[in-house]
């Protein structure tokens, strides 16, 4: 190769190189087109416009009876002021959700109210296969008990145990 070739060769070489230092940022993409980033994917699954959640069955009779048993349980447990704090939250927690165990820690089992069971418990309406509330006569008023679960075959556990208003 004669020396101009050579120097037309590094020139041009130097001009490809500086021009990938010193090239402009890419023009971004024009309004509407989807760009690659972390909150939007550059293979985003598109959207269901019709996605409605499926409704969750009503509770059948077997499914309101073990839960008025739990809540019943539940409600009897809670209802023994007599306990020291310790024996009181051992029994009361193989009744309750997490959340249930947690609103009721520390709690002094003095405060209760409630004494005694009184009758049988009811669903009240709109209950469903993963969550209710039974209304539960004691010997201080009908309390309720907010029950859950995570699916139809799963046990109900208590979330709450209160008063029932008016």
């Amino acid at each position: 190769m004669n020396p101009l070739s050579r120097a037309v060769l590094a020139v041009g070489i130097a001009l490809t190189l500086t021009s990938c230092a010193t090239a402009e940022p890419a023009a971004p993409a024009p309004s509407g087109s989807p760009t690659a980033t972390a909150t939007n994917p550059a293979n985003p699954t598109p959207p269901v416009d019709d996605a409605t959640p499926a409704p969750v069955a009503e509770a059948g009779d077997d499914s309101q009876s073990a839960a008025i048993e739990v809540a019943e349980n539940a409600v009897a447990a809670f209802g023994r002021p007599d306990l020291p704090y310790e024996q009181w939250i051992a029994g009361l927690y193989p009744f309750l959700t997490q959340s249930g165990a947690a609103a009721y820690e520390g709690t002094d089992p003095m405060n209760v109210p409630v004494h005694a069971v009184t009758g049988p418990g009811a669903v009240l309406p709109a209950s469903t296969e993963v969550a209710l509330i039974v209304v539960v006569p004691t010997d201080a008023g009908p309390y309720n008990v907010s029950l859950s679960r995570p699916e139809p075959a799963a046990p109900w556990l208590a979330d709450r145990i209160r008063p029932a208003e008016g």
